[in-house]
């Protein structure tokens, strides 16, 4: 049986970050990376168009992945906040998929 869209974005996000750390080459390293880049702006571009942003959850799931984003970014300057970046990206996580199954449902 073949996998959706989804799953298959998915899987290509991870076998392409998996490629990046295993490569030794700077060229193919870099196209990787650009590939990679390319499947998350296109990612945001089903989004931003298929989901409804007058959703409440919307703004709950965009204000929790600001956070967790915030702290990630404090975390690569101090490698001591890692379990924070952590924690804010596992309730961003919890609210994304309240999101995703209310989106699917519709």
């Amino acid at each position: 049986m073949s996998k959706s869209l989804g799953e298959e974005l998915s899987e290509s996000l991870s076998n392409l970050t998996a490629l990046i750390i295993k490569s030794d080459n700077k060229d193919e390293w870099m196209e990787l990376a650009r590939q990679q880049v390319e499947i998350v702006n296109q990612l945001q571009v089903f989004i931003d168009e298929m989901v409804d942003a007058a959703l409440p959850e919307y703004q709950v799931v965009t204000d929790e992945l600001n956070a967790a984003n915030a702290e990630a970014v404090a975390a690569k300057e101090d490698l001591s906040k890692i379990a924070a970046t952590i924690t804010k990206f596992a309730d961003a996580i919890g609210k994304l998929t309240a999101l995703a199954a209310k989106v699917a449902a519709a």
